[in-house]
C-alpha cells in the first residue's frame, strides 16, 4: 500500500482530533443522528490492497442495511477514480428500515487503493442506525485486503 505524504498528514491530523475508527472486519455499524438533520452523512475511506494469499483487489463489494424501523431510508454511495471512465461511483439504498434485509449488492471496480464511502439517510431528521457490509475482492472473487477508516460521524 502506497501512501502519499498528504494522505499521511491528513490521517495524522484526523487521528489527533480523535475522529478515526479503524477496523479490519467487513461490517461497519454506525448511526446518523437527528441533531445533524437530514443532511447527516458519515464518511469513510475503505482501502483495498493486495495480500500474498489473494493477490490484487479488483473491486469493492458493498451493501447497506437500515437497522432502524421507520419511514426514512439509509443509503451508501461509493466513489473511486481508478475505475472505468463511465463507472466512477455507485449507490445503493435500503428502503425498508428495521428488517434483516440488506440493500441490493453493488461492486465498484477500482483495484487496489482508496474508495470514498458516504452514508446518508432520506426523509425527516431522525436518528438512523445502519450496518455497512463491504469487502475487497480479486478477479476470482477471493477476499483481498480490506481496511476502513472513519472520517466523520454525524
Amino acid at each position: 500500500m502506497q501512501l502519499s505524504t498528504s494522505k499521511i498528514l491528513y490521517a495524522a491530523a484526523v487521528a489527533a482530533l480523535g475522529l478515526t475508527q479503524q477496523a479490519l472486519a467487513d461490517d461497519q455499524g454506525g448511526s446518523l443522528t437527528a441533531l445533524a438533520g437530514t443532511k447527516a452523512t458519515d464518511y469513510y475511506i475503505v482501502n483495498c490492497f493486495a495480500t500474498p494469499a489473494a493477490g490484487d483487489a479488483k473491486h469493492l463489494f458493498f451493501q447497506i442495511k437500515d437497522t432502524t424501523a421507520g419511514n426514512n431510508s439509509v443509503g451508501v454511495t461509493v466513489i473511486n477514480n481508478n475505475g472505468p471512465a463511465h463507472d466512477k461511483a455507485r449507490t445503493t439504498i435500503d428502503a425498508t428500515g428495521g428488517d434483516a434485509v440488506y440493500s441490493e449488492a453493488q461492486t465498484l471496480a477500482g483495484g487496489n487503493g482508496d474508495y470514498i464511502v458516504a452514508i446518508f439517510h432520506t426523509g425527516t431528521a431522525a436518528t438512523e442506525s445502519y450496518s455497512l457490509a463491504f469487502h475487497c475482492e480479486t478477479n476470482a472473487g477471493v477476499h483481498a485486503g480490506t481496511s476502513i477508516v472513519r472520517l466523520s460521524n454525524q
